[in-house]
């Protein structure tokens, strides 16, 4: 699928010319009347003025996803409920596969389309749409040969036949993209939020029947195609873009020349779950990467508002130069601090409650995916500085040190995996993530050639949301002690100080934001 997440770029206006005072913002989930140069002054408050303007960004999206989340979750209640862990282990195991070959046939063209300065003519899209129907239609013959190829390795047992299937929606599932690069750049990201929301019920509307009606996995399968054709159809209506076949080798390659450093980059980022589903289906079944990948669906279910945070980082770092080291170490500081915030304290809440809401939503056999939940819900909290460092990179045009840190991640998952679910079961796979996170290392190291951060601040709110956060893995009723480290925040006065600044500082943002 398609990436929506915001586009940022520094220092240039739609039309292409530089401006060294404004940051413009090229989004899907800002409001429409928003887009505005960001002017920053020299007093001491401009580390808030950007904070501001990226949370009043991204409060848009945060209402929106909150909207999707409800879609979501009632949707994945009923559908997990109905076909258990099995089912759900094979669909998302072939999912997994997909996404990874689907971000390979889109080779960023959207990103690229959206970047392009000044108006584009329609021939701009239909040579993208050209292009993505070459890429797309061989990337699924080339991934189909390989079910062939290596069908005797593929796990778990059972996901070959979904996978084959699965893999037929690639030309429909990257096509979409140049229509929602034109909606971006038309700056209609409330049609953008409706064709969003929209694919979530076309999803479940198909998906929960079919489950009920006992269709197991295919019932989703099925429901990713209508998904898919649905932000497919949906994408041309709203952008007005009727794709013919125009063929320009320039353009060809030029497309080839940018999206594959930036394909291989998404890719790999997206290779934890084929991780997941070699190693856990190896060693657990179907059933196991059913638990991992409902685990990994509460933290994305749970840790929407994230996505709101994290356009602080995108809008400090693309604004400020690399000359002033001093305001790119408060927007990594920050934007760090402000991300494990809006990750950890509903990741807490969930986690506390999760021992009595998971078997009341979804059933008493999804209770062996709490535990997982709570390892990896702390790993995505632990994150939140590794993602800030690598927006960072990728502001600079650093994409390759970007692919390499998710390359060693990677590598380091697969190996912890196989040795820790090989002994700890699916839980291990939780365990192995919070190791893979020593890629942290290597972006520090990358950012230290530019700017010094500072990580006292960081682990003080990490050691005091942590044991929160894993409350399910403790045996109760000594479980409820885990909860004592939270009033920290309300007696340390730095950590008090910090809590009501950025608290302060959100809801500021959010009362400004649109409506």
């Amino acid at each position: 699928m398609p990436d929506t997440s915001t586009l940022w770029v520094p220092g240039h206006a739609p039309g292409g010319a530089p401006d060294a005072s404004a940051l413009w913002l090229v989004p899907g989930h800002a409001s429409e009347r928003q887009l505005a140069a960001v002017h920053v002054d020299d007093g001491g408050r401009r580390g808030d003025r950007l904070s501001q303007v990226a949370i009043r960004g991204g409060a848009y999206i945060v209402r929106r996803e909150g909207i999707g989340m409800l879609i979501r979750l009632a949707g994945v209640v009923v559908t997990v409920r109905e076909i258990g862990p099995g089912a759900y282990g094979l669909y998302s195991a072939a999912l997994a596969f997909v996404t990874v070959a689907a971000v390979m046939a889109q080779m960023g063209s959207e990103v690229y389309l959206i970047r392009q300065p000044g108006e584009l003519g329609r021939e701009y899209f239909d040579r993208a749409y050209t292009f993505l129907l070459c890429t797309s239609l061989v990337v699924t013959v080339v991934c189909l040969c390989g079910t062939v190829a290596f069908a005797p390795w593929l796990r778990p047992v059972g996901v070959l036949f979904p996978l084959r299937i699965m893999l037929l929606s690639i030309p429909i599932n990257v096509l979409w993209a140049p229509g929602q690069a034109h909606i971006e750049r038309q700056f209609a990201y409330r049609r953008l939020g409706w064709l969003e929301i929209g694919g979530d019920v076309a999803l479940y509307g198909t998906a929960v029947p079919l489950a009920i009606l006992h269709f197991g996995a295919w019932s989703l399968v099925a429901g990713y195609f209508v998904w898919q054709a649905y932000l497919l159809v949906g994408s041309l209506l709203f952008s007005g873009l009727r794709p013919r076949w125009n063929w320009s080798r320039d353009d060809m390659v030029t497309l080839v020349r940018h999206g594959s450093g930036f394909s291989a980059t998404q890719a790999v980022v997206r290779l934890n779950g084929v991780v997941s589903a070699l190693v856990v289906g190896t060693f657990a079944g179907a059933t196991g990467v059913g638990y991992v990948s409902f685990a990994l669906r509460l933290v994305d279910t749970v840790g929407f508002a994230s996505r709101g945070a994290y356009r602080l980082g995108l809008v400090a770092m693309s604004k400020v130069p690399d000359i002033d080291r001093h305001r790119l170490r408060f927007a990594i500081e920050q934007g760090s601090i402000l991300q494990m915030l809006a990750l950890g304290v509903p990741f807490a809440g969930f986690a506390v409650a999760s021992p009595w809401l998971v078997p009341a939503l979804f059933g008493h056999e999804w209770t062996a995916a709490i535990p997982v939940f709570a390892v990896l819900a702390l790993v995505a909290t632990l994150n939140a500085p590794s993602m800030i460092m690598g927006t960072f990179l990728l502001s600079r045009g650093q994409n390759l040190r970007c692919c390499l840190s998710a390359l060693i991640g990677v590598v380091v998952l697969a190996v912890a995996s196989v040795v820790l679910v090989r002994h700890l079961g699916v839980v291990g796979f939780g365990w192995a993530s919070l190791i893979a996170l020593v890629d942290t290392v290597y972006l520090d190291r990358m950012v230290r050639r530019t700017t010094d951060v500072a990580y006292r601040s960081m682990a003080a709110f990490a050691a005091v949301l942590a044991p929160s956060i894993l409350f399910p893995l403790f045996p109760r009723p000594a479980a409820f002690a885990a909860l004592a480290p939270l009033g920290l925040l309300l007696v340390v006065p730095a950590l008090r100080a910090e809590t009501v600044r950025i608290v302060a500082l959100v809801r500021t943002a959010l009362g400004r934001s649109p409506a």
